[in-house]
């Protein structure tokens, strides 16, 4: 039977986003800030009225996914994301390799299993840039050369650290062979070859095939089906749906008939007006924000590294690339939240023994303050960027 209850949490949610929305926008913030602030509010640490893990959570994967589809489709050039391979890696390097190796000796120093260790490096490591590219996009800049340079190495971060949580997994095992290690790198491997045959062999055929159905809204309900069976895959092979949103987004954007099919209109309207909302309600109803008044030294040491790091890093990377001071700015800060891929980890690490309530707590309270900080931060650093150009 239908749970008819997300239905009244589904209401209260978008009346919510509504009303935080205009009242951060009206105080100069991203709207994006009063989504995640509703759902802190509406979440099971205050209000209880949404539940992070249930029938929500589904509708806000849907929001996700759309979010990252609709960046591919209509801001992010392939080939420019392409060519931006070596300046990528070297970002993500900066970015997110040197925050994992923090984490690694934050978990150590404070007595730490090298298997909890790497946990934390993961969660520290990595970037949910699906707040990054919430706010290029009302900001119109995700197709900056910063811009994806950010989504590159955040996407890029995120498939390394499921990887290794795969891999890390694994290795609690009793029994754990060559062979599982194998087959984890085999299925992403098998993913991004399929993705590559979907690219160049077939979309071109689905689209052609679609030109002849006499259905007036053929190819939305193909490109929609199309991007459900890409989040379906990324999840089968260990990645996050958000990542199939967006290689969805690439693929379809760059064929030519649907580029200039303008289906995005088809898609706009429902994906910004319930779905994306509710993610980032989503994103704060798991949020605890009691954390931060916990005067625990780990967590402390957590959170100032963990931001200290990921934006120093990140602003290096960026400078060594070529990018001028103000723009590393916006790499590093766009390099900041991490939200979706960090609180599963840690939630499967904690479910698994790996860690304990501590560290967990510890995780989390970083997710928050990065989550709540980006936004802002990430505004103000592309208004600093704009006025320096256009004075």
């Amino acid at each position: 039977m239908t749970d008819v209850h997300v239905f009244l949490a589904v209401g209260i949610a978008l009346a919510g986003a509504l009303v935080f929305g205009e009242l951060v926008e009206r105080a100069g913030e991203p709207i994006i800030l009063g989504e995640i602030l509703v759902g802190m509010v509406l979440g099971a640490h205050v209000l209880g009225i949404v539940d992070p893990s249930g029938s929500f959570a589904l509708l806000a994967a849907i929001g996700s996914m759309l979010l990252l589809f609709d960046a591919g489709y209509e801001e992010i050039d392939l080939g420019e994301l392409e060519r931006g391979g070596v300046p990528v890696a070297i970002i993500a390097l900066f970015g997110a390799g040197l925050p994992a190796t923090i984490g690694v000796a934050i978990g150590l120093a404070f007595g730490y299993s090298l298997s909890a260790s790497g946990i934390l490096a993961i969660a520290v490591g990595v970037t949910s840039i699906g707040i990054t590219a919430r706010v290029f996009l009302d900001l119109d800049r995700l197709d900056t050369r910063y811009g994806l340079h950010v989504v590159g190495a955040a996407v890029s971060a995120e498939i390394v650290g499921l990887t290794a949580f795969s891999l890390l997994l694994t290795t609690q095992q009793a029994g754990a062979s060559g062979g599982q290690y194998v087959r984890i790198i085999g299925i992403i491997a098998l993913f991004f070859l399929g993705v590559i045959v979907v690219q160049r062999v077939l979309i071109e055929r689905v689209s052609h095939l679609l030109a002849r159905f006499q259905q007036p809204s053929a190819d939305l309900l193909g490109i929609v089906g199309l991007l459900f069976l890409f989040g379906y895959a990324a999840d089968a092979a260990g990645l996050d749906v958000i990542v199939g949103g967006l290689i969805a987004g690439l693929i379809v954007g760059g064929e030519r008939r649907f580029r200039d099919a303008e289906i995005r209109d088809g898609i706009v309207g429902i994906a910004y007006g319930v779905f994306i909302p509710l993610f980032f309600v989503n994103v704060g109803a798991q949020m605890d924000p009691t954390i931060l008044f916990q005067v625990d030294p780990l967590v402390i040491a957590v959170v100032t590294l963990g931001v200290i790091v990921k934006v120093g890093g990140s602003y290096l990377g960026a400078r060594i690339v070529g990018h001028p001071s103000d723009e590393a700015l916006i790499v590093g800060v766009g390099m900041l939240p991490r939200a979706g891929v960090e609180l599963v980890v840690v939630t499967g690490a904690l479910a698994a023994g790996i860690i304990d309530q501590r560290l967990f707590s510890a995780v989390l309270a970083l997710v928050l303050v990065s989550v709540l900080s980006t936004p802002p931060l990430l505004a103000r650093a592309i208004q600093r960027s704009d006025s320096e150009v256009n004075p």
